[in-house]
C-alpha cells in the first residue's frame, strides 16, 4: 500500500501566488515610474523660465533669493503710467487689466536692443491674434521719427516714448537696456528679463503664457 506524502496545489492557488509576486515586484517599479514621469513633467513646465533666466538664476529666484539680474515673483505691483504712442495717443498700463503685458524698455542707441527688436515684432504679431496679452516697446528716444527706420512698414508693434525717462527710470528703475517686464492680468510684475532674448521663439511664448 502506497501512501502519498503530498498533493499538488490547485492551479488557482498557483495563479494567486504568482500574481501576488508580480504585484509585490511591480508596485515599487510603478511608483518609481510615476515619480519619474511627474519629475519629467515638472522639468518640462520649468524649461521655458530656465531658458529665459538661466538655470542658476532661476534656482536662486525660486528659492526667494535676490539676484543682480532678472526678477521672478508675484509680490510687486507694476506702477501705473501713461505714455504717448507714435501718433501721440496716450496708452495707459491700467487700461490693460485682464491682459498679460510684455513691456520692453529700449533705445535705438542700444545695439542689442535693435538686434532684439525683430523678435518683439514677431511676438506682437502673435499677440494681435489673441485677446489675452499685449506687447509694448517703451523707447527712451525722442519720437517715432527717431526710431522708424529700424521697423518694417506697417509694423503692428505698439511703441511708446519716454525721452525724459520718468517712467523707465523713475518708476521702473531701469538702467541698462534692453529690459523686458512681464506683467500679469492683475497688474502684478511676474518676471523681469535683463538683456536681449528671442521673444518670437516657442519657449519665450511658453514662458509668457505661464503668467496668463
Amino acid at each position: 500500500m502506497t501512501t502519498k506524502t503530498g498533493t499538488a496545489a490547485p492551479s488557482g492557488g498557483r495563479e494567486f501566488w504568482a500574481a501576488l509576486v508580480v504585484l509585490l515586484i511591480g508596485m515599487p517599479l510603478l511608483f518609481v515610474f510615476a515619480n519619474a514621469m511627474q519629475e519629467a513633467e515638472h522639468l518640462r513646465k520649468e524649461a521655458p523660465l530656465r531658458h529665459m533666466l538661466g538655470s542658476e538664476v532661476f534656482e536662486s529666484l525660486r528659492r526667494g533669493e535676490k539676484t543682480e539680474l532678472h526678477y521672478l515673483g508675484d509680490g510687486l505691483l507694476a506702477p501705473d503710467f501713461t505714455l504717448p504712442d507714435r501718433n501721440g495717443k496716450p496708452w495707459r498700463l491700467k487700461d490693460q487689466r485682464g491682459k498679460t503685458v510684455v513691456m520692453n524698455v529700449w533705445s535705438i542707441t542700444c545695439q542689442p536692443c535693435v538686434e532684439e527688436m525683430p523678435s518683439l515684432v514677431t511676438l506682437s504679431t502673435i499677440a494681435r491674434k489673441r485677446k489675452d496679452f499685449e506687447v509694448v516697446a517703451v523707447s527712451t528716444d525722442k519720437d517715432w521719427d527717431a526710431v522708424a527706420p529700424i521697423f518694417p512698414p506697417n509694423t503692428g508693434l505698439k511703441v511708446l516714448f519716454d525721452p525724459q525717462r520718468k517712467v523707465v527710470k523713475d518708476k521702473f528703475g531701469s538702467k541698462l537696456y534692453p529690459e523686458t517686464w512681464v506683467i500679469d492680468p492683475q497688474g502684478v510684475v511676474r518676471m523681469r528679463v535683463d538683456g536681449p532674448r528671442d521673444w518670437g521663439s516657442a519657449l519665450s511664448l511658453e514662458a509668457i503664457e505661464r503668467f496668463m
